[in-house]
């Protein structure tokens, strides 16, 4: 595989494995300790179910991209696999906290929504990119790992410390 759609990537791709599972852990942990208060608080359950999903769309991301011997086009597949729902299933929860009016503040929803896309949606594009339909590669599947990761943490510190204010 290190010949073609990954050729350099797997040393990024290893460590960002073991970072997203590491996180997802301590995701469920925070969840653990705030939950009465995460289920108590409208929208604030999907904000939880967004951050697993952003680091379970990671983690599964950063492995299918460490199988080897696969194609750009195989890889782009397996990728879109994971980044559609990873994508998706995050508009979904966001759409339905607008519709029940779950912000105190219209533009948190705004604020949530951006982070979400620039976290996500280049894994969808880094799958285009390798069919070479969009410039980039694999570099932007290696972006939204980052971006996933920040915005993940930047939600398990509202999860964990700021719903207590």
């Amino acid at each position: 595989m290190e010949a073609t759609a990954i050729a350099g990537w797997s040393e990024f791709f290893i460590a960002a494995a073991g970072a997203a599972g590491a996180l997802a852990g301590l995701v469920f942990v925070t969840l653990s300790i705030n939950l009465a208060r995460i289920i108590a608080l409208p929208g604030v359950s999907g904000r939880a179910a967004e951050t697993i999903v952003l680091l379970a769309g990671t983690l599964g991301g950063t492995l299918v991209a460490l199988v080897p011997h696969r194609s750009p086009q195989q890889l782009a597949t397996a990728l879109l696999v994971v980044t559609i729902p990873t994508w998706l299933a995050p508009i979904i929860i966001q759409a339905r906290s607008i519709v029940r009016h779950a912000y105190h503040r219209p533009w948190l929803a705004v604020l949530r929504a951006m982070l979400h896309q620039i976290a996500a949606l280049p894994g969808v594009i880094a799958s285009l990119a390798l069919w070479g339909l969009v410039p980039g590669g694999i570099a932007w599947f290696a972006f939204g790992v980052i971006a996933s990761m920040l915005v993940a943490m930047f939600n398990a510190w509202v999860l964990l410390v700021e719903i207590l204010r």
